[in-house]
């Protein structure tokens, strides 16, 4: 049976806006910049040391990833023309049966001719896991996948998100983060998950395609909006009492054919900035310009998750409540509380593929005098392997709310040992203002050749 699962992502709740979406406002601070650089030095430090403190006996493999890709959308813009290459060292350290530490670094280098910043390199997940008994203690540039469902992950919220493309993959597009971690394994099928988050690092938001047009704020007769300044954004700063912990706690069931349950407790900041304006005058009367502001607001995250098997299938759920410093709905520039719950099933039709259909309900608490905002989307996915080489993903997301959705069809091929050519289509539907419908213009079709090594 195939583990692979086509999936589509759906959009975070919205923070509450003056100007629009918050692309337009992402302006990122060279203090955060520098905060991020400083954390991740010097958990790469650390995390050299814990392995320095093992067995001196130290195995190790060096391998690779060399992938291009390129998409054309339904309006003949190109979104996507890259090539990259990512680097990778992992291994283990220790004489005995089983290791008494492992380790990971990852470097990619790209470029894509259709983006904005053309150049990348960055660093990937780069850490050391040293086993001590029953905890296993990692430190360094990770992702901690916390959660069952897939499309939607109410708990899930230790790493930041990269949503250039936001309707791709939701585990792509996790962004490794400088953290410790410790995972005690207790007696009597009890785990715990800690982490601890020194430095914030905020997702990044999807590009100029997947913006909607900025709304300015109405104003009285004689009034008039003149300019928008460049954004003004306040990330945490890097210090102690910025710090974001969590833990996770899970407890194996003697259910069905095997069964668990997690609960979550976060606190930190959300990943997506609030934005808020507020206007300036200038020296002719009555006229203003506009001053964003970027802000990240401090969260209190409580959640569980569970999954089951009973015979050929596989019941998955969670939920989670997030609690903003902004209750009341009443500070514009703090956003809303949210609660977000997913509900599904999985299973091999015999001889076909592999199913899964998962329901979301989101609901965002309302501003002052305003309603909540409420959805509710379905994800359907199959993935069929009909032999060694071929393999046929297709993931439709429909947002019953507004009637607008996405279909997303991939298509795999195995031409040689390490070598994978790929062809998908991401088809966004519905009406004009709707979830997706204002993206059908970002219809697209990619092609895409990898090679591991």
């Amino acid at each position: 049976m195939s583990n692979r699962q086509p999936r589509l992502s759906l959009p975070d709740p919205a923070p509450r806006a003056v100007l629009g979406t918050l692309a337009t406002l992402a302006a990122r601070t060279s203090v955060a910049r520098r905060a991020a650089l400083t954390a991740r030095t010097a958990l790469a430090l650390g995390a050299v040391l814990l392995c320095a403190t093992a067995a001196a006996q130290v195995s190790y493999r060096l391998g690779g990833l060399l992938a291009t890709e390129f998409g054309v959308a339904v309006d003949g813009t190109i979104p996507v023309a890259a090539t990259g290459l990512t680097l990778k060292l992992d291994g283990e350290v220790g004489a005995g049966l089983f290791p008494d530490a492992v380790f990971v670094a990852e470097l990619h280098a790209g470029y894509d001719a259709a983006a904005a910043e053309r150049f990348e390199v960055g660093l990937g997940r780069a850490y050391a896991t040293v086993y001590l008994g029953p905890v296993d203690l990692s430190v360094g540039n990770q992702i901690v996948a916390w959660g069952s469902a897939d499309a939607v992950n109410p708990v899930d919220v230790v790493n930041p998100r990269d949503l250039s493309n936001p309707v791709a993959d939701p585990a792509d597009q996790r962004r490794a983060t400088p953290l410790l971690r410790a995972t005690v394994h207790a007696q009597q099928g009890v785990t715990v998950d800690m982490v601890v988050v020194p430095v914030f690092v905020p997702s990044t938001l999807p590009g100029e395609r997947w913006q909607s047009a900025a709304e300015l704020p109405t104003l009285p007769p004689g009034m008039a909006i003149v300019g928008v300044l460049a954004p003004s954004e306040t990330p945490p700063a890097f210090e102690l009492g910025n710090v974001q912990f969590g833990v996770r706690a899970t407890l194996d069931l003697d259910l069905g054919s095997g069964a668990d349950v997690s609960a979550v407790v976060y606190r930190g900041f959300r990943h997506l900035p609030t934005a808020s304006a507020e206007l300036v005058p200038t020296d002719t009367p009555g006229a203003f310009l506009v001053q964003p502001r970027l802000a990240y607001d401090r969260i209190t995250v409580l959640g569980a998750d569970f999954s089951a098997v009973f015979g050929a299938y596989v019941v998955r759920g969670e939920a989670a409540y997030t609690f903003s410093e902004d209750p009341d709905g009443n500070d514009a520039t703090i956003g809303n509380d949210t609660f977000a719950a997913v509900l599904g099933a999985e299973t091999k039709v015999a001889g076909g593929p592999f199913v899964t259909l998962q329901g979301a309900y989101q609901r965002t608490a309302a501003d002052a005098g305003d309603a909540a905002h409420d959805s509710f989307s379905t994800v359907l996915a199959a993935t069929f392997d009909p032999d060694n080489r071929t393999g046929l993903d297709v993931a439709w997301l429909h947002e019953w709310t507004d009637g607008s959705g996405a279909v997303r069809p991939t298509f795999t091929y195995t031409f040689a040992d390490g070598l994978t050519g790929t062809a998908s289509a991401t088809v966004l539907y519905g009406k004009d203002g709707s979830t997706y419908g204002a993206w059908r213009d970002n219809t697209q079709f990619r092609l895409g050749l990898a090679y591991a090594f």
